[in-house]
């Protein structure tokens, strides 16, 4: 199963459980309506046989059927489309009613107004549309049936004169409709309120899980790389300087052409595993901290390559280390790009710090790049990595004049000495 099947399979007890959840929520405003319509018809002439009453009831009850193909769903499709059936069947009861308690001569078209609400916020955009459509055409098809003709009209209500001089008419009107309709309203929107607040939380929480678990992730790997740094400066670097004196003592025996040739050969396996100890964790970012470590990275930077580095930077106190690390790799990566794609001769690095936050901005003067062009791995996961600790990574370029890389993270100083 794909990644999207699996997603899909994770996400459907919980939408099955939301919809659950609003069927307790309808259940629970169409017995409210029921209530009032009772108290309404105690309270004023209108026959018990009038639907006022048992409309809500025949309504409530179909949400049982609804709760058991809910429930028996295994794809979010089907249940998507076993939601939109239960509207469709309600939309066509909800018309049925409205003929027999006035049409559009009291307040059916109110009637609509939850199935069309959660219609649109549970369903797919298409489908949410398509009930909404069933609606305006159902009410106005039933208003335009009774205006012809076609259909008988029947009314609520047996008045005589104004229906503003009515007590049963009043009355309906304001325990059905406003107090029915907008009770109802509040309780449904409250009851949104309450799953989404419950998802929202969940989420956050799983959200922090996840940023703990990736900061614990990045110190692991500070970690890892500061060992295995620490191993090829220490005991490989130490076994090559160990081989080139045994070589030493072998002189004799060795034609000085191919001794030097060894010799050249273990010096320079020497120089690239102390500048590969050095590219993975330099030991001055250990123990002299940030500065002193960008400054050796130019050093390096313009020994390797015709580009020229400038540093503008102050010493100030130690930095976390997290953060000293961050701040060294984001500089590194950024030369290092430099160095492939950008045909520079200058790069600026500038490093200053503000109230709440460390700024590292490393500008060149190279071929620059369109803001479109697809990003490297690189600095999509320093980008990643940055974001981790609440910061942010900004890339500014256009063609032909140069480009600048600045990295932006949150600081405290360090309780260590002073560089």
């Amino acid at each position: 199963m794909g990644s999207f099947g699996e997603m899909e399979v994770k996400r459907l007890p919980e939408l099955k459980a939301i919809i659950l959840r609003t069927i307790l929520a309808r259940r629970i405003t169409l017995g409210l309506f029921a209530v009032i319509a009772l108290v309404v018809k105690l309270t004023s002439n209108i026959s018990y046989l009038n639907p006022l009453f048992y409309s809500p009831l025949v309504w409530f009850l179909i949400t049982f059927p609804f709760q058991y193909l809910v429930q028996r769903q295994k794809r979010e499709r089907a249940l998507n489309w076993v939601h939109a059936g239960f509207f469709i069947a309600e939309i066509i009861i909800i018309s049925f009613f409205v003929h027999l308690m006035g049409g559009s001569e009291w307040i059916g078209i109110s009637f609509y107004l939850f199935t069309v609400i959660y219609a649109n916020f549970f369903l797919p955009p298409l489908q949410g549309y398509l009930i909404t459509g069933l609606v305006i055409g159902l009410y106005s098809l039933l208003v335009l049936l009774e205006y012809i003709g076609a259909i008988p009209h029947r009314s609520l209500f047996a008045i005589v004169g104004e229906p503003y001089r009515s007590l049963s008419y009043n009355l309906t009107t304001i325990l059905a409709g406003a107090v029915g309709i907008y009770a109802t309203l509040a309780y449904t929107v409250r009851s949104f309120t309450r799953i989404y607040a419950s998802k929202n939380r969940a989420l956050a929480d799983r959200e922090l899980q996840l940023a703990n678990l990736s900061k614990q992730l990045l110190v692991a790997q500070e970690e890892e790389r500061r060992r295995i740094a620490r191993q090829l400066h220490d005991k490989l670097g130490q076994s090559l300087a160990a081989i080139k004196l045994h070589l030493a003592s072998l002189r004799a025996y060795l034609p000085e052409e191919e001794e030097g040739e060894i010799a050249q050969i273990i010096d320079q396996a020497i120089t690239e595993t102390r500048t590969l100890a050095y590219s993975i964790r330099p030991p001055l970012l250990d123990n002299l901290g940030l500065a002193p470590s960008l400054r050796r990275l130019a050093e390096m930077t313009e020994t390797a390559s015709s580009l020229q580095v400038s540093l503008h930077m102050r010493e100030r106190p130690r930095l976390p280390e997290a953060i000293e690390s961050l701040l060294f790799s984001a500089a590194q990566e950024a030369i290092e790009n430099v160095r492939k794609h950008a045909h520079a001769k200058h790069v600026n690095i500038r490093l200053h710090y503000e109230t709440r936050k460390v700024v590292l901005s490393v500008k060149d003067d190279g071929i620059g790049f369109r803001p479109q062009d697809p990003q490297g791995l690189g600095l999509q996961g320093l980008r990643e990595r940055v974001e981790l600790v609440g910061g942010q990574v900004l890339i500014s370029s256009t063609p032909g004049n140069g480009s600048q890389v600045t990295v932006e993270v949150p600081h405290e100083t360090d309780s260590r000495s002073h560089s």
